[in-house]
């Protein structure tokens, strides 16, 4: 039988779990990326309203269906009226946190890079209002948010913006306990995805989960999912995501028959997979590094094992994937826009354009258009209040943007209620490409409110503002 590789919608919160995480030997083995330094404000003019992917209409620049909200403002900024950490009459300093090093590859390549191109072309418009942005750069290291936390609350920054980490719960209630907002790309805990004073373009909630894949798959292989397999890394957030699948799936009349706590690296997965071949699995899921899933595809077609289906996670929309032939066939969900789109996509080629001006060392990702749409996010609410940019009124207008899809980058999703997403769309793994497969028309994705499970349980919560 064909394998088919399913991805899970916003299976991020994973160990290694981001597509096209590919530092180099030499990057990994001095730790990568730029630890705390600090990106001074960028006072070229590039980009503007002539750059990929703009065009201009009777109400100024836009970014694919959204208004550009970079430029120099109605009025010349003036230094705030009390101090506001991060704000000066020129500056807003914001910073990112991502996963630069680590024991493995690490998961969230390009968020860095992202968030400087966002920070770049965004100046190269004048800046929010008028005030350049400064970006300060600090180092996760997988294990270490706590640590990347407190970095960044004693950095003088206004707000946390576009940052991505697998262990994000580390440093959650620090973040809020020091008064910080933020704007990630996007969150992989419950303590992370339902805190306080943090809003994110495509919202993960721990208490619900999307399930259209599921539906589909359930739809396209009925009896495949009655023997389900779900195999996860050894630590807390692969873990919990693995069990937030489960709650899921199971609902939709999945029935798992393997159920596997797995090494977070192992040399070898030949034991799992006849295991699951005695089993008789026919739909399998794996929540860990795309290098771990590749070893367990390796090892699964070494010993002829070829399940109808193999569901994987929004990470494994990476090139590394295409290298092993086990995946070929593969189906991987999405909830940006691919980049085998890019033509006729606007706001995913003023992206690519901004992203190649940084000369990054790492290819582009979809976490890392995540953190685009992030920064975009955090500039609209930001300019809408105008000159008087304080913490709460920008917190304020984040939660009042209930529709958002960052002029195009991926599906409309509703970041100001925290809303669960409901859509979701496949490519396949074809003559070792990624090729659309569901819905059909490019750019599109199949969206629809019962796409939303309610799981009924929070997994812990998420950190809280502290009351008197």
């Amino acid at each position: 039988m064909k394998i088919r590789v399913v991805a899970l919608c916003c299976a991020v919160a994973l160990l290694a779990a981001a597509c096209g995480s590919r530092l180099s030997d030499d990057e990994l083995a001095t730790g990568g990326g730029t630890g705390g330094g600090s990106a001074a404000a960028s006072s070229t003019d590039t980009g503007g309203a002539s750059g990929a992917g703009i065009s201009e209409g009777e109400g100024g620049p836009k970014i694919g269906s959204l208004p550009v909200p970079c430029g120099k403002g109605e009025e010349a900024p003036t230094e705030p009226a009390e101090k506001v950490p991060g704000v000066t009459a020129d500056t807003i300093k914001i910073a990112v946190i991502s996963d630069k090093a680590g024991q493995v590859k690490v998961p969230t390549a390009s968020i860095e890079e992202s968030m400087q191109a966002f920070v770049d072309w965004c100046n190269g418009f004048g800046g929010i209002n008028g005030r350049k942005l400064a970006l300060t750069k600090i180092d996760s290291k997988l294990f270490s948010h706590l640590e990347a936390t407190k970095e960044a609350c004693n950095a003088g920054v206004f707000a946390i913006v576009g940052s991505g980490s697998v262990t994000d719960n580390q440093g959650a209630q620090a973040m809020v306990d020091c008064g910080l907002i933020e704007v990630p790309g996007y969150t992989a805990t419950a303590a992370k995805g339902l805190s306080d004073n943090m809003v994110q373009p495509l919202p993960n909630p721990s208490n619900f989960y999307p399930i259209g894949g599921a539906l589909w798959v359930k739809q396209q292989h009925p009896e495949a999912v009655k023997k389900a397999a779900i195999l996860y890394s050894g630590i807390d957030t692969a873990v919990v995501q693995a069990e937030r699948i489960k709650l899921a799936y199971e609902a939709q009349g999945y029935d798992f028959v393997y159920d596997k706590e797995t090494g977070v690296v192992q040399e070898s997965y030949a034991t799992e997979a006849s295991e699951m071949k005695a089993k008789g699995v026919e739909w399998v899921t794996m929540v860990s590094a795309t290098s771990e899933t590749a070893k367990l595809l390796r090892d699964m077609k070494t010993q002829s094992f070829a399940p109808e289906v193999v569901d994987l996670g929004q990470q494994y929309y990476d090139p590394d994937l295409l290298k092993e032939p086990g995946a070929e066939g593969a189906i991987v969900q999405l909830n940006t826009v691919p980049f085998e789109e890019v033509d006729d996509s606007p706001a995913l080629q003023a992206y690519m354009a901004a992203y190649d001006e940084v000369g990054a060392k790492v290819d582009p990702t979809s976490l890392g258009v995540q953190s685009f749409s992030a920064g975009l996010l955090f500039a609209t609410a930001a300019k809408a209040v105008g000159n008087d940019i304080t913490r709460d009124n920008v917190l304020a207008q984040l939660k009042d943007i209930h529709e958002w899809d960052g002029g195009g980058l991926h599906f409309l999703a509703d970041p100001g209620a925290n809303k669960s997403s409901n859509c979701f769309m496949y490519m396949e793994v074809k003559d070792g490409k990624f090729v659309r497969l569901w819905p059909e028309k490019p750019t599109t994705f199949d969206c629809d409110d019962s796409y939303r499970y309610d799981l009924k349980d929070d997994f812990g919560g998420g950190a809280k503002l502290k009351t008197s």
